[in-house]
């Protein structure tokens, strides 16, 4: 399965995109451009981009066709502008049988994109998919939001949070959470104290945990990360134990940094996968 199983169940409004943000741990970002990524490989239009600060993707090395920087995009800008629309870079894209994949932010600064207005995320038009990186975690497996986050656009009809399965077994300090006091208050743990599966599932669960700002009805989904980190049997236990308390609608068990786009997604659980 490649990362476009995530949203497959998700809900859709003809004549907008679907706009996915994407929460919590480390990984965000390598799922960002996977989500577009893949789109493009069936034809469609991708949009990436921010309602935090990402790294510059020209200095990663990601895969896109066109950079866009306009600080108009910003919520403080003076003079406000709309996100661009695809048609442009689809005529481009006709020949190559692949979609556009266009990034946009209102700048970048000491080598990281700069914010965008939730508002302009809501009123994109033309793409396919809108993907955006709604929250920062400092490439820690774990997450728990501060009262000024996530960013999560409004519009948002899928909300993935993504959690490294490497913090289980391992104490919950500042090595493996970012901000471990929110986490510890979020999952239920004390901090010191070992992670186990159930402290994933009531972070998830929790109103100041993962899904914190998500849209009512929007697809809840963790993304369970690095599997190839841990023991199967331990994360089959972590991602039943999610989808019984109810937390999420999908779990899912994936290797994010794999190179290849088959083997991204190792199983999708839940009531809404297809």
């Amino acid at each position: 399965m490649n990362c476009l199983s995530l949203v497959a169940g998700a809900p859709r409004t003809t004549g907008r995109p679907m706009t996915v943000a994407i929460v919590g741990g480390g990984g965000k970002t390598s799922l960002l451009f996977s989500l577009a990524s893949d789109t493009s490989a069936i034809g469609l239009s991708a949009l990436v981009t921010t309602t935090t600060r990402i790294f510059d993707p020209r200095d990663e090395g990601r895969r896109f066709d066109e950079l866009v920087l306009d600080a108009g995009l910003a919520a403080e800008a003076s003079r406000p502008r709309p996100l661009p629309s695809p048609e442009a870079w689809q005529r481009r894209s006709v020949a190559s049988g692949r979609g556009p994949v266009v990034v946009a932010a209102a700048g970048v600064d000491g080598g990281r994109l700069l914010s965008v207005d939730p508002a302009r995320v809501d009123d994109a038009r033309g793409w396919d998919l809108v993907a955006v990186e709604a929250d920062g975690a400092r490439g820690l497996p774990l997450k728990a939001p501060a009262d000024h986050e996530p960013v999560v656009p409004a519009g948002s009809g899928v909300v993935i949070a993504v959690i490294g399965l490497d913090c289980l077994g391992r104490r919950l300090d500042d090595t493996i959470a970012f901000r471990p006091a929110l986490v510890a208050k979020a999952a239920g743990v004390a901090e010191g104290e070992t992670i186990r599966p159930q402290h994933l599932a009531a972070l998830a669960a929790s109103p100041a945990g993962s899904f914190k700002s998500a849209p009512p009805g929007s697809l809840r989904v963790v993304v369970l990360n690095k599997l190839d980190l841990v023991e199967r049997t331990v994360a089959d236990e972590a991602a039943e134990v999610i989808l019984a308390v109810g937390a999420a609608d999908i779990v899912v068990l994936a290797c994010l940094a794999d190179p290849d786009p088959s083997r991204r997604v190792v199983s999708a659980i839940g009531y809404r996968t297809v």
